[in-house]
């Protein structure tokens, strides 16, 4: 499987004779582990072995970078202003020794700064012909002052573990492995901070276009910023400032080409040489890539000597690593306001969170809990907490407690009432501690649910997000890990303008579930219940491959308002694919002859009037997934855009309608003994008629219908014609 997976990454060799991450899979050529200080490449290397998609991104997105570089009008370094980087460090230690203090950690914020900035005491040592060259790389770092929940912090976390070393699998970054998450890397550049086994300094983790939650890097005790805990020769900071060049796209100076001169690091400006160097070589060196003077650049930053022998990043590197801050997605980071300070008002409640109600309930009674946080410097001892349905009154409850500043604890509000269909429950604080809430930006919050006591809405059904915000009318989302999941997308549609899909291609967490759940529905409403649905799939990976690879689609019923669920239908590998070949390593926009309709019959269920149904995707990192046109409506009706057993027959125009649309009929069919429903997207009856003045055509007014999608239901002479139509004013 090593094989096949990186042969993905040879096809595109051509394209890439000077790339270094193209050379380290080539030659396969790597230091020994036991001599290297940097363990980047080990981590390189695992990841083109187990991450299929791993390869592909990092050549695409180093071409990328040279795209950019060479359209730059110059090759100086011409920055204006530094770009600043929010920084995060997480310590992870086992022992007291481990546990590095604040001043040892930020004296390495300290070094960064310097290095970056070629403020460095250390420059004078710079040898004169490389002077020229060397260069402010235009990059600076801040320390966070806020976490990802917008509360204050010091921008350093720390976890006491039970893992005595750690390696680079990657697992220091992971809490449920004994380590600590990363904080959003689109926000924070994540350092790690821990016990290095192997004989390692540090690694970090080249960038691609798709920003993992493992960017970052990692970095021994031992040798984080310049005082403290640190060891010589590795005592002055220098290994974040190697691992972030990583981090930034720069290669090691030689080039990983196990001594035969003809690897590079992709910059024209660092003398290429045959191996790296350790200690503190004697200027100038020479060796059998550079022959003459000024030889071999030992001190820049990127090769392995001694930190006290390191003093230089290039312009050409300068210019590498601003070309991966100043593009996407990494630009991100520049924008991120993670190192402004959380400025506490002395009486500030919010509420960060809604725990009731949301998804299906049975029952119109509920009982809503919501998270009360206190953003004040000052104890919280009481405030009114507002809450309402949909647009109704607004009722409050008073709390009564002592919730510290920064803390959060859940309230229990009396319970509230609401009828079936879908609805909005809105909730928000004011007047702690019986003052005027100082700061009202952090205070409401909006939830989304359904009540299907008694019965849920009737049939039809249908949804082809069509309409924004997503989800529509109803519709849940179940996101466990609060990352990729259901969105809308316009790129695709087998009808209309979009559909619902699944960004499989970047969602890199194998076995992880999302769900998209329907709104309750009556089974009774109509004969012969059927679902109908538009599905478009391509794979990644070749389903012959051993082991192969494919996401999965389940659609699944409840009719005990989701205490239970019963599965209904599940395809995966070439019983999902919709079009050939049924494997493509490019990202999958299916065009509107790539989608499968399918059909699930329901009769087994025809007696239940609470049903819920759900879409139940599971990834495992392969291609997009698309939905359009979920149809529910009697069996014997195609359902679809189109869907009707006599279409040639009915045209509706224009559509979409502003002021009125026209039904008109072929000679087959006399209008006269004809009725015709129209229905908004919660199965809500908004226009009937029956009886018409003309045979063949009738005018129906559509001046009083709000903007958005509508389902004409014509039924003439005992046949069943199923339209959409669309308002828009």
């Amino acid at each position: 499987m090593l094989i096949q997976k990186v042969s993905r990454m040879q096809n595109n060799l051509p394209f890439l004779k000077k790339s270094l991450l193209v050379a380290l899979v080539l030659t396969g050529s790597f230091s020994a582990f036991s001599q290297e200080k940097c363990g980047t490449m080990q981590n390189h290397k695992r990841k083109l072995a187990t991450d299929k998609k791993y390869a592909q991104e990092v050549v695409e997105y180093d071409l990328m970078i040279n795209k950019w570089l060479e359209n730059q009008s110059t090759q100086k370094n011409q920055q204006a202003l530094p770009i600043v980087i929010p920084v995060v460090f997480h310590v992870v230690y086992k022992t007291a020794g481990q546990n590095i203090s604040n001043a040892q950690v930020l004296s390495q914020l300290t070094v960064l700064n310097e290095d970056y900035g070629r403020t460095n005491a250390d420059t004078s040592n710079t040898p004169a012909a490389f002077k020229p060259v060397a260069a402010n790389t235009g990059i600076q770092f801040c320390i966070a002052q806020q976490d990802e929940n917008g509360n204050p912090t010091t921008g350093i976390e720390r976890r006491l573990t039970t893992v005595t070393s750690w390696t680079t699998d990657d697992a220091v970054k992971f809490y449920a492995q004994g380590g600590l998450d990363a904080w959003d890397p689109t926000k924070y550049l994540n350092i790690w901070v821990c016990n290095l086994g192997s004989g390692l300094l540090g690694y970090g983790e080249f960038p691609t276009g798709t920003v993992s939650n493992t960017y970052g890097l990692v970095i021994g005790y031992f040798c984080c910023g310049n005082t403290g805990a640190v060891s010589p020769p590795y005592n002055l900071g220098r290994t974040s400032t190697h691992e972030i060049g990583h981090c930034f796209n720069l290669g090691h100076i030689w080039g990983d080409d196990g001594g035969s001169c003809s690897g590079s690091d992709g910059v024209a400006d660092t003398p290429n040489s045959a191996s790296e160097h350790y200690g503190c070589p004697n200027y100038p060196l020479l060796d059998a890539c550079q022959t003459a003077n000024p030889g071999i650049m030992f001190m820049n930053y990127m090769d392995y000597t001694d930190d006290n022998c390191m003093n230089m990043f290039t312009t050409g590197q300068a210019n590498r690593m601003l070309a991966v801050v100043n593009n996407p997605p990494y630009n991100a980071l520049q924008t991120s306001i993670a190192c402004v300070p959380i400025i506490l008002q002395a009486d500030d409640a919010g509420l960060p969170g809604i725990t009731s109600p949301t998804g299906t309930f049975c029952t119109g009674t509920i009982t809503p809990v919501v998270v009360l946080k206190n953003w004040g410097t000052n104890t919280l001892t009481s405030a009114t907490i507002n809450y309402k349905v949909d647009n109704g009154a607004v009722q409050t409850f008073s709390y009564i407690g002592t919730l510290a500043s920064l803390d959060t604890v859940s309230v229990t509000l009396p319970a509230i009432t609401a009828s079936n269909g879908a609805h909005t429950f809105t909730s928000y604080p004011t007047f702690p501690n019986t003052v005027n809430d100082m700061n009202t930006v952090n205070d409401t919050m909006v939830s989304n649910f359904t009540v299907a006591g008694g019965g849920g809405q009737l049939l039809p059904y249908q949804e082809g997000f069509e309409t924004t915000p997503f989800p529509q009318n109803g519709i849940t989302l179940n996101n466990p890990d609060n990352a990729t999941t259901w969105a809308r997308t316009t790129v695709a549609a087998k009808t209309g303008a979009a559909s619902a899909f699944m960004d499989d291609f970047n969602y890199n967490a194998s076995g992880e579930v999302d769900e998209m759940i329907l709104p309750a529905l009556d089974l009774t409403s109509v004969s012969n219940p059927q679902l109908r649905f538009q599905v478009a799939y391509q794979m990644y990976t070749n389903p012959t491959s051993n082991p192969s690879y494919s996401d999965t689609l389940a659609v699944l019923i409840s009719t005990d308002c989701g205490q239970s669920w019963i599965q209904l239908y599940k395809k995966f590998s070439t019983t999902l694919t919709t079009t050939t070949p049924t494997f493509s390593t490019n990202s999958f926009d299916p065009n509107s002859n790539q989608w499968r309709l399918e059909a699930i019959n329901l009769t087994s269920y025809a007696a239940v009037n609470n049903a819920i149904i759900k879409f139940k995707h599971t990834t495992d990192y392969e291609n997009q997934m698309y939905i359009d046109d979920i149809n529910i409506d009697t069996a014997t009706i195609f359902i679809g855009v189109e869907t009707i057993d006599f279409s040639n027959q009915v045209i509706i125009y224009p559509n979409p309608a502003n002021d009125q649309v026209v039904i008109r009929f072929g000679e087959e069919i006399s209008a006269s003994a004809t009725t015709i429903s129209i229905t908004d997207q919660l199965g809500r009856e908004v226009v009937a008629k029956m009886n018409f003045p003309s045979q063949y055509t009738v005018n129906i007014s559509t001046a009083a219908l709000a903007s958005g999608t509508y389902f004409i239901r014509i039924n003439a002479k005992g046949k069943m014609a199923y339209k959409k139509l669309v308002v828009q004013h």
